[in-house]
């Protein structure tokens, strides 16, 4: 009878212990860097680049199994005429087991810039994070003067002159 008991209550932490572990989620998922560069592998690897130059944010998801999202903030940081930590971008790309996700973007304003990638899971649970920041040097595009259209005034003056 009491080798039933101890069995029975064995079992019993067994199936409680295999629901526990069942119903949480260990995920070891993580993103293991974030790189920039003029590529879609980001090799070299750069911060600096030029104003209209193509970048790429390169996240490297590691220890993944299945279905990933890799959600990316683009955001001016010390850029004129645009507010510290405004969003310009915000792509959202669905990653399958260990993979890099990239984006690309340019910008036509010299300045500081930062870039923030999030791993979530299928869910939505945020599982890791990373950012990092480039400056884009040079200078932005100047608007040319407002052209006057000087032909009807050219036509009257040539009126009166006759």
């Amino acid at each position: 009878m009491k080798t039933k008991t101890t069995l029975l209550v064995a079992l019993a932490f067994l199936a409680f212990s295999a629901f526990t572990f069942s119903a949480c989620s260990f995920s070891t998922a993580n993103i293991s860097g974030l790189k920039f560069g003029k590529n879609n592998t980001a090799t070299p690897a750069a911060t600096s680049f030029d104003v209209g130059e193509k970048i790429f944010a390169v996240a490297q998801v590691s220890n993944a199994m299945g279905k990933h999202k890799v959600k990316f903030n683009l955001k001016y940081e010390n850029v004129s005429g645009k507010g510290k930590g405004e969003s310009f971008g915000k792509p959202e790309l669905e990653v399958d087991g260990d993979s890099e996700a990239f984006v690309n973007f340019n910008s036509d304003l010299p300045g500081d810039y930062s870039v923030e990638a999030v791993l979530v899971d299928e869910q939505g649970k945020e599982l890791d994070k990373k950012s990092g920041t480039i400056k884009i040097t040079g200078s932005a595009p100047t608007v040319p003067a407002a052209k006057t259209d000087n032909a009807d005034q050219d036509a009257e003056d040539k009126s009166d002159e006759k």
